[in-house]
């Protein structure tokens, strides 16, 4: 065998390990899709997904009490959180006040410091609303997705709220 040939046979060997890889690696990649407003956004699979950067990426509402009542709530009062990764410090509002503090979290558990708010009048039938979320933010332990579902657990693994992902079709 020559060295011409020899090199040649390489190259068309090199050529075709070229193009299984790059066919491989699309094969590989997330789907787009696009979402309610029309736009185009990869699709992630919550099961593969960090839960800590879903748990921080979004801001969540309450849509279930610890009641378990259905007790609708103005969308504007609803209680909600926002928890930043970068400084592990969470903010929201629990129906009546805007509340502020630390957390804590891993991959399954979630802890949430001090909390402080502020001292507003609060509607009436809110404040059963806003000390729920108060006393379910301070009990829990633990966290869990489902869908666009947040779910606070206490340190027994029960359900004590639900929240969404704010904006998610799922809405009440």
């Amino acid at each position: 065998m020559s060295l011409v040939n020899f090199s040649s046979h390489y190259r068309h060997f090199f050529y075709g390990l070229m193009a299984c890889a790059t066919i491989g690696m699309t094969a590989c990649s997330t789907t787009p899709s696009l979402n309610q407003a029309g736009e185009l956004q990869a699709k992630a699979d919550i099961s593969t997904s960090n839960p800590l950067k879903i748990l921080t990426a979004s801001r969540w509402e309450l849509i279930q009490p610890m009641d378990g009542s259905s007790t609708t709530v103005n969308s504007e009062l609803r209680p909600a959180l926002q928890l930043e990764a970068s400084t592990q410090r969470f903010s929201g509002n629990d129906g009546c006040n805007r509340i502020m503090g630390s957390y804590q979290a891993d991959m399954t558990s979630l802890k949430f410091g001090q909390v402080a708010s502020t001292r507003m009048a609060c509607i009436p039938g809110n404040e059963t609303v806003s000390r729920n979320f108060s006393d379910a933010l301070n009990r829990t332990s633990a966290y869990r997705f489902e869908s666009d579902y947040l779910i606070l657990l206490d340190n027994k693994g029960d359900k004590l709220i639900t929240l969404r992902k704010a904006g998610s079709s799922t809405a009440n």
